[in-house]
């Protein structure tokens, strides 16, 4: 008699890794269209200045998600916190060269 594994009706998008994955896309699929918003607004010589700030929710959202699905801290704090620091600084940077 052959018996059927418990993960024979385990769909992908029932595995955690690959939801949190899914957020990970939404997070970026929204901010890139923030971005376009704002490069359909106008194009001044501070346009990257304002960008980068508006592009700094991905690394926000990617820290989240990554908090959220119980991933290690040191990548959700210091890969994707440390990047949405140094985004908006770098937008500031730009506004007023």
């Amino acid at each position: 008699m052959v018996t059927a594994s418990p993960h024979a009706h385990h769909h992908p998008v029932e595995n955690p890794s690959f939801q949190a994955w899914l957020q990970v896309k939404a997070v970026r699929d929204i901010a890139s269209g923030l971005l376009i918003f704002v490069l359909v607004a106008g194009a001044t010589p501070h346009l990257l200045g304002w960008c980068m700030p508006a592009a700094t929710c991905i690394p926000l959202g990617d820290a989240l998600v990554v908090l959220r699905s119980g991933g290690p801290r040191a990548v959700a704090y210091g890969a994707h916190g440390a990047t949405a620091l140094v985004m908006p600084a770098i937008g500031v940077l730009l506004l007023v060269a």
